[in-house]
């Protein structure tokens, strides 16, 4: 899951077009268009110097391929679809939960990191920042919000967040704490002060904390640090939203049997879970397992959340074929470099055959996950756009 945005009524001809008329977020991610856009700067700068009058005696300006004006329009074939992975991707959230929550209106769906995606962004060709519009469609679609790694563990485990890369996440929390969205927050660090220092930053976004224990963003394993779960308590939580803590464990492979996997889970107290509903990305929970984890060790309910991949497919996931390959079936894309957990692809998100794997019947990937009783989904992935628009 790398790190680093429905269509709808927005005002795209309003948007800021690139030389070619192409919108910037059709092209490239929003970072990569800002850290270059600082180039264009500086020969907009030149433009307006003495310099500028022996310029205009030269030859017209022509913009270099691979520059802001690559891609459409520049008579250069790069192979990359001709789509809005931006709106595709929320488009595909949104459809999401429509469907789950048609069938259980209390299921909640948590996008993991994707930030971008809460907004539209309007932005100038030479502009640093652009104003922004929130995605109203895609916020009402989601429960909550889950990032990683603001303060500690973006880059290696333990070491401090970039303050830069830490702004920039705590922005988007601050615009959209009015939303009605519940935060949850995942650091990588098992030092207790690392977690305080944490914790008082985001003591005005009410937001659930977890610090993960190592190796690196594994998340295979319990917290051992705190030794109970921050705000530890016996009651009854029916829903995301009456939680105090949560645990997150994506990796089962560590425990070895299934066992003692959800033996381990079942002796705490967290208030809600959120694990793979498939014990080592293979063998999956059953009702029985469910049963056991659904109660705290002071034996109250909690919520249980599955994680699922949505945009990448995962070579060791019960959906893959053997004789799958890139290009074959036509959504699987090519290998990813950055996998978390082992073999994934980069697939066509958007398209309909990838989709109906993952949701839009009871035989689907959250079909199933619904049918064992989670309480919710936390969706990954979605930064995948992003790779598209740097493709």
């Amino acid at each position: 899951m790398g790190k680093a945005r429905q269509k709808n009524s927005v005002r795209t001809q309003d948007r800021a077009l690139l030389p070619d008329g192409r919108h910037p977020s059709s092209t490239m991610s929003r970072r990569r268009f800002l850290a270059k856009s600082m180039l264009g700067l500086g020969s907009a700068l030149i433009a307006s110097s003495p310099l500028a009058l022996h310029a205009q005696q030269l030859e017209p300006f022509t913009i270099a391929p691979n520059s802001l004006s690559s891609g459409r329009g520049s008579g250069i074939d790069t192979g990359k679809p001709k789509v809005e992975f931006t709106d595709e991707m929320r488009d595909y959230v949104i459809a999401i939960s429509r469907w789950a929550k048609s069938y259980r209106s209390d299921f909640s769906i948590v996008a993991m990191n994707g930030l971008e995606l809460t907004e539209y962004l309007e932005t100038t060709l030479f502009a640093a920042r652009g104003t922004a519009e929130p995605a109203r469609d895609y916020l009402r679609a989601l429960d909550g919000i889950l990032t990683e790694a603001p303060f500690f563990g973006y880059d290696n485990y333990g070491e401090p967040t970039e303050d830069e890369e830490s702004k920039y996440i705590l922005g988007y929390l601050e615009r959209l704490k009015y939303e009605g969205l519940k935060y949850l927050v995942v650091d990588y660090t098992d030092k207790l002060g690392d977690m305080q220092t944490a914790r008082q930053r985001l003591s005005g976004l009410d937001a659930l904390y977890y610090a993960a224990p190592p190796p690196g963003m594994q998340l295979s394993s319990l917290a051992k640090v705190p030794r109970t779960p921050i705000n530890s308590n016996p009651h009854v939580v029916d829903n995301l939203r009456q939680a105090k803590n949560f645990a997150m464990v994506l990796d089962s492979s560590p425990y070895g049997t299934k066992d003692a996997y959800i033996n381990a889970l079942a002796q705490t107290n967290y208030d809600t879970l959120i694990i793979d509903p498939f014990h080592r990305g293979t063998i999956p929970l059953t009702y029985d397992d469910m049963k056991r984890l659904r109660y705290k060790k002071t034996g109250t309910p909690r919520t249980i959340m599955a994680y699922i991949n949505v945009a990448t497919a995962e070579t060791y996931r019960y959906y893959w074929q053997s004789n799958w390959r890139a290009g074959s079936p036509d959504f699987v894309g090519e290998g990813n470099l950055l996998a978390r957990w082992g073999q994934e692809h980069h697939v066509y998100y958007w398209k309909r055959e990838w989709q109906s794997l993952i949701y839009g019947s009871e035989n689907s990937y959250l079909g199933g996950i619904m049918k064992l009783g989670f309480d919710g989904a936390l969706l990954g992935g979605l930064d995948e756009y992003a790779w598209w628009l740097d493709y």
